[in-house]
């Protein structure tokens, strides 16, 4: 069987090849020390609607320029939000940055695509950074900076032969995922620290054997902040670092047992990936960890999701059934958390559902939000959503 590279660019939510951990969870003194959590397959599936304590509605404001598609990444700002959307078919929208107020008010949009040495060709990763607009654009490695009014600030370029997956600011330099590219002509590393200059200060976590150079475009950032500092994923893997205090180390690890494939194989290769779809087991896995929280949904051969929610104190895991939408599959998608509430981007044709098996009690809409609203429109928007306790 040859992989349909369509199908996989479609599919894969995060992160790369598996390291086996264990840990005595009864030693852990806090959140932030190393855990690893069984996620069963075989656990009773729990209604995610059920499993709600409240939710709260924004719609994105729908004009001439704020016509939006998926949202997949979203960078809050102190009055609002900035993001792009995911790809439409024969439109280059996904390539305009969109301003929204921290009501969902359009403010303004800003693109700078094209092929100028001040223009992006692509945004894999999206930030701000001291008050600029930074864009890291893959194929020329470069990272490019704007004001918030879309004018051109500098570009930088990173050293000739390195290329990232995610890229983050760190201090004064930059922490990096590799996405199986090479630090050098021979030496493959997953994650790097980069300097201010982006030259390579630190590779961490070296490949025993060389995997195939095999670039993933993902939706999701794999450098993401973190208290004061990032996590790291990585394609493929089961296991989630942290760089903080200038040092990398494990920060949990979500165990399949034998239902994760790439448990007892080497390093990630297109001939080990051909046999994805016959094992049917756990080969990709997306999360997003919270204060109290890990959202996490697992992808089971080429057939369908799982997901998850975890208490990352005590521990406990309850398998999701999640809503049955129209898009729920393509659409329905988690961009992260706040606080106690885990946001995610949906369509206006997945909101009925979801609404009409709550209680009036348990909904609220943020200022200049209604349902008619949602109703008339095809954009999508936030919700954030808080659970229930575990324990319950």
């Amino acid at each position: 069987m040859r992989i349909n590279l369509s199908v996989l660019l479609l599919l894969l939510t995060l992160w790369s090849c598996a390291e086996k951990r264990s840990v005595n969870d009864k030693e852990a003194t806090s959140l932030d020390d190393f855990k690893s959590y069984h996620l069963d397959l075989n656990l009773p599936k729990e209604s995610f609607v059920d499993m709600i304590e409240s939710v709260e509605l924004m719609q994105f404001e729908e004009t001439d320029e704020s016509l939006l598609s998926t949202i997949r990444k979203i960078n809050r700002l102190d009055d609002g939000f900035v993001f792009h959307t995911d790809k439409k078919i024969g439109a280059d929208d996904h390539l305009s940055i969109y301003f929204f107020d921290e009501n969902g008010k359009f403010q303004k949009k800003i693109n700078r695509q094209g092929q100028g040495p001040e223009e992006y060709s692509s945004i894999e990763d999206l930030w701000i950074e001291n008050g600029l607009v930074a864009v890291y654009s893959m194929p020329k490695s470069v990272i490019y900076r704007y004001t918030t009014e879309g004018e051109f600030v500098d570009s930088r370029k990173l050293p000739d032969q390195l290329r990232v997956g995610g890229i983050r600011p760190y201090k004064d330099g930059y922490v990096a995922e590799m996405n199986f590219h090479s630090i050098n002509d021979t030496s493959y590393y997953k994650f790097a620290k980069l300097d201010k200059d982006l030259k390579v200060e630190k590779p961490f976590l070296k490949y025993d054997n060389t995997p195939d150079e095999m670039p993933w475009f993902i939706d999701y950032s794999t450098v993401i902040p973190y208290q004061d500092g990032v996590q790291l994923f990585r394609v493929f893997s089961d296991t989630i670092y942290a760089y903080t205090n200038d040092k990398l180390a494990p920060l949990m690890h979500l165990d399949f047992k034998e239902n994760w494939f790439w448990g007892d194989k080497p390093v990630p290769t297109n001939e080990l990936l051909q046999k994805v779809e016959a094992e049917n087991k756990v080969w990709t896995i997306g999360m997003s960890i919270g204060q109290k929280y890990i959202y996490a949904n697992a992808l089971i051969g080429y057939s369908h999701w799982e997901y998850f929610l975890i208490d990352r104190m005590n521990g406990k895991v309850k398998r999701m059934g999640m809503p049955k939408g129209k898009s729920v599959r393509e659409e329905f998608y988690y961009l992260g958390w706040e606080e106690d509430r885990l946001m995610f981007s949906v369509t206006t044709a997945d909101v009925p559902d979801i609404l009409s098996a709550l209680d009036e009690s348990q909904i609220n809409y943020r200022e200049g939000t209604t349902l008619e609203k949602i109703e008339s429109s095809e954009n999508p928007l936030v919700m954030w959503v808080k659970f229930e306790e575990l324990n319950k």
